[in-house]
């Protein structure tokens, strides 16, 4: 192996100097600089990539780092890691995201392979994309995310699934929390709502990102929604809600299942969370339609068969634990067009403890209307 260093070797220190400080470079020039780089030894490549981490950030920087990249001298992640500065790599990262998806495919491979910084990565990575959800969640219109489209073509499915797809969802339910379940259900419609009207990025995420791996998303969402002290409500049930509306049969069925699974753990455990969450997904998950009144029948479809008939699965024991969990969590219902559902739909055999229930809901019902009215009146 040569690990002598040639004369020549300045000379390329120099050109790619230049080409850094260049914004565009002609095709012969960037052949110029590339017939250099690949005449380097071992030695002089080290050296080379080491002289690059040390050039100040410049307007030709990321496409000499693709071509330093496409050539294994130094890859996206040996430079990121090379920075100290937060801010210059927030500035960085900002430009991988915007226009270097070779460069951004690059990390994400490297944050689950790479061992020695898989760490730091996810941590930039995550970094990255709060700043730019948080941004988005301002102002939906400032980016277009074509990062998202690239990253599906090159990531292979265990870094697009175990990274890329699990950080995204990671990062966009931190975007906001509520310390009571109960703002869930107050403010379920308008969440909903504002994920249709608004959040327009949500959609470009579950559509593209999540398009191909849907069941796996949700899987990860329902595994960390289940947490007792879970918190990040609104864009668990908006992308639940995203991912639901353009779903395929299969996952549509994989939901289904889910739901019919989640009440049997409501039944066996008695576990008022688990019946409050599972409420919330399954309003979420038939939230289908831009039609309002075609999501509450959805909704009342599912209560009639999962609820209402859920003495057909269930034990007495458990039939009963579930509808004393369901009247204990009544004062949680606060949106007049949901508890009208639970209120007019039959729950089979009957009996005093379903009449019980559906008073009590028909009771609630019109406390909330009547508070309703008056609101309307004032």
């Amino acid at each position: 192996m040569n690990l002598n260093i040639d004369s020549n070797f300045s000379f390329t220190c120099r050109l790619l100097q230049k080409q850094c400080d260049t914004q565009q470079v002609g095709i012969q020039a960037a052949w110029d600089l590339v017939d250099l780089l690949k005449c380097l030894n071992a030695k002089e490549k080290l050296l080379l990539a080491k002289y690059f981490c040390r050039l100040p950030l410049n307007v030709g920087s990321f496409r000499v780092l693709r071509q330093l990249q496409d050539l294994r001298i130094l890859t996206a992640t040996e430079y990121i890691c090379s920075i100290e500065n937060e801010e210059q790599l927030q500035l960085i990262l900002i430009e991988f995201l915007e226009n270097q998806n070779a460069l951004l495919s690059n990390l994400f491979i490297s944050a689950l392979y790479d061992s020695l910084n898989t760490v730091r990565l996810n941590i930039i990575l995550e970094n990255a994309l709060r700043h730019l959800f948080s941004a988005l969640a301002e102002n939906p219109k400032i980016s277009n995310l074509n990062y998202v489209d690239s990253l599906c073509k090159s990531l292979p499915d265990d870094v697009l699934i175990n990274v890329c797809l699990q950080m995204h969802l990671n990062i966009l339910l931190e975007l906001h929390e509520v310390n009571d379940v109960s703002l869930a259900f107050k403010s379920f419609s308008a969440w909903i709502n504002e994920g249709v009207d608004e959040f327009i990025f949500i959609k470009h995420i579950t559509g593209k990102l999540l398009g191909g791996h849907q069941q796996e998303a949700l899987s990860h969402l329902f595994k960390l929604s289940t947490a007792l002290n879970f918190k990040q409500w609104k864009f668990y049930l908006i992308l639940v809600q995203s991912i639901a509306s353009s779903c395929s049969a299969e996952t549509s069925t994989f939901i289904k299942k889910y739901l019919k699974n989640r009440l049997q753990h409501v039944a066996s455990l008695g576990c008022q969370f688990s019946l409050l969450h599972l409420l919330l997904t399954a309003r979420a998950a038939a939230a289908t339609t831009m039609n309002i009144q075609k999501n509450l029948d959805n909704y009342a479809q599912w209560y009639k068969q999962n609820i209402g008939k859920m003495s057909s699965v269930l034990s007495l024991d458990h039939f009963q634990s579930v509808l004393n969990i369901l009247a204990d969590s009544i004062h949680y219902e606060l949106e007049i067009d949901y508890l009208e559902i639970h209120a007019a739909i039959a729950i089979s055999p009957g009996g005093k403890l379903v009449q019980s229930y559906k008073a009590n809901c028909k009771a609630h019902l019109s406390c909330l209307k009547a508070a309703s009215k008056q609101k309307d009146g004032k």
